[in-house]
């Protein structure tokens, strides 16, 4: 299996940076990192032509789909047959990646039609690993892996430590530039199952895995505290999912209730209160009037 390992960076922590490039070179056999206009970019490139990677500089902040896509256009025109997307903060164990081969070789023998397999991440914040998500007509199912041994299926997984095969992709499509971030795996992932490929986890790849900076409660749930911007985008993609016809529609009502709850929770909870409604305000309207891309300031 060629993978080429794409990792986008933005501002990112240097010394963490450099952890999450020594975890991953040995593991692939291509490395490359896509910066969205770091204020820090040119650490980034010197980090980065250290680590014998290729250094992508877009100069601007892009969003993340627009820099999945250079990784992925980079990929298809050296020969790659896998993609492996990284956050900048994560740090893979040894043999991640060859258990996510293995797995993803096994399944599509079994039963071909594997969109992605990404690893049953721990997340750092709300010290829980990560569950698998399945639909039912109108229920939605969070399954957990705890004593699993084989990779379970769910209807999305996160893009970070994700191993997707450059066929499907081919097939399914690239990442929406138009989400910007957000929900752009989720997404992603529901156009993939249409098109007749399912996504797993493999609860043997164990990653950490920090989202956003804490947590606020929302029910018997917690919820990861972004930027206030980071609102603004998940509730008008979310409102934009929900409308999508290849979205179940058990995750369509999802997507609503949640952002009602958001809608409560940051604005109670959280800091920067009035900011967060008015960003989500505006997230409303807009993902209604299916209004996409970068936020104008």
């Amino acid at each position: 299996m060629h993978v080429l390992a794409v990792a986008v960076t933005y501002n990112p922590d240097i010394d963490l940076l450099a952890r999450v490039l020594e975890s991953v070179a040995p593991q692939v056999q291509g490395l490359v990192v896509v910066d969205n206009g770091s204020a820090n970019a040119e650490d980034v490139r010197r980090l980065t032509l250290a680590s014998s990677a290729q250094f992508i500089d877009i100069q601007h902040n892009s969003g993340i789909a627009a820099a999945q896509n250079r990784g992925l256009a980079l990929a298809k025109e050296r020969g790659f047959g896998h993609i492996l997307l990284l956050d900048q903060d994560t740090i893979l164990a040894p043999k991640t990646v060859s258990d996510l081969a293995e797995n993803l070789k096994a399944l599509e023998a079994e039963q071909g039609g594997v969109a992605a397999i990404g690893p049953a991440y721990y997340e750092l914040n709300s010290q829980q690993q990560t569950r698998a998500y399945q639909t039912n007509g109108l229920r939605l199912y969070r399954i957990s892996l705890e004593g699993e041994k084989h990779p379970v299926a769910s209807d999305f997984i996160i893009a970070s430590a994700s191993l997707i095969p450059l066929t499907v992709l081919e097939k399914v499509g690239g990442f929406r530039e138009d989400l910007f971030i957000d929900l752009v795996d989720v997404e992603w992932c529901f156009r993939a199952r249409a098109a007749g490929y399912r996504s797993f986890l493999s609860p043997t790849a164990v990653v950490d895995h920090r989202l956003g900076s804490g947590t606020v409660r929302l029910g018997p749930r917690r919820v990861a505290v972004h930027v206030p911007v980071r609102n603004y985008y998940w509730v008008r993609n979310a409102l934009w999912l929900a409308r999508q016809p290849y979205t179940p529609l058990a995750w369509r009502l999802y997507f609503l209730s949640r952002c009602l709850g958001f809608l409560g929770t940051y604005t109670t909870f959280a800091d920067r209160k009035a900011q967060r409604l008015r960003l989500m305000t505006r997230g409303i309207r807009d993902g209604l009037a299916s209004r996409l891309g970068p936020l104008d300031p």
